[in-house]
């Protein structure tokens, strides 16, 4: 078999998914824009080459003995480069592709994994979509900042239930994957936890194992658009993001599925596992 490529490194998924194939003992390589700045960020532990998505003479040395990716697609992205790039994955050989997706995606159709999908199915490489819900860890990446600072939640979602995933479920889900990729062939799933539960819920939680109290604001999705684009995000993301939130409070992202389950033999870590596992991150002295 050929190496394993691992994208987005970087970023959350792509670090636990290498995580989880490390432990396998498996030939992989991580594809970063700068190979240099991500070896001295993991000092050695992985090894590396340079993939740019908006470079496309960097794909075909990327793709050099590879026959399994995890790809994960960066936001801002131009489609045409990114297309590109699975296309290529084809044309080299890569006989299986790993993506991650979001929930219910084909009812999303201003998501970019919407045509992202479309594109790697008729690209004719057997894939395997991870179709995830919530990432619980966004409660410490995008909502840190407010967590910390203000000791709140501040989405606009209602009382709208949502189905959290751990980013390290779906990254044992990936690498299992991609280590049987004959088993898992053209296969799209749904990656829950077992429990949807709604923002104000969720404070609770983490009022609970915290010690202080957190609320959840719940501000109008035009009050969130304005304060969000006051802390400098870009109006195209915060539109995408205001999107998602908004189908969360329509009472559309709180289905719940067996997938995990039935693919690993055990249940989702819950959010207040999650919460107790990354205590330290909303500890007040960070900023």
């Amino acid at each position: 078999m050929g190496k394993i490529l691992v994208t987005g490194i970087t970023g959350n998924v792509g670090r636990e998914v290498a995580e989880s194939l490390k432990k396998d003992n498996v030939q992989m390589v991580c594809g970063v824009r700068n190979v240099e700045k991500a070896q001295k960020q993991f000092q050695g532990e992985y090894e590396f080459v340079t993939l740019d998505f908006v470079n496309r003479e960097t794909f075909d040395q990327a793709l050099e003995g590879v026959d399994r990716v995890f790809l994960n697609y960066p936001p801002e992205t131009p489609f045409n480069d990114f297309h590109a790039f699975i296309y290529k994955s084809k044309e080299k050989g890569v006989r299986h592709l790993t993506y991650l997706s979001v929930k219910d995606v084909q009812f999303l159709p201003f998501v970019p994994h919407h045509k992202n999908e479309k594109v790697i199915v008729q690209s004719g490489i057997p894939f395997t979509f991870l179709r995830a819900g919530y990432f619980t860890q966004n409660l410490n990446m995008f909502l840190l900042d407010e967590l910390v600072k203000h000791d709140r939640i501040y989405v606009p979602c209602g009382k709208g239930k949502t189905s959290f995933i751990d980013l390290r479920d779906i990254a044992e889900v990936a690498a299992m994957t991609l280590l049987n990729p004959n088993k898992n062939q053209n296969k799209k799933y749904v990656l829950t936890g077992n429990k949807a539960l709604d923002f104000y819920e969720v404070a609770d939680i983490m009022t609970r194992v915290l010690g202080r109290k957190i609320f959840y604001s719940n501000p109008s999705l035009k009050e969130f658009k304005t304060y969000m684009m006051q802390k400098g995000y870009e109006a195209k993301y915060v539109n995408l993001v205001g999107g998602l939130h908004t189908f969360t409070k329509l009472g559309m992202a709180k289905g719940i599925k067996p997938d995990f389950t039935q693919i690993t033999g055990r249940i989702p870590r819950t959010v207040e596992a999650y919460v107790h596992d990354y205590k330290a991150v909303w500890d007040k002295v960070v900023f």
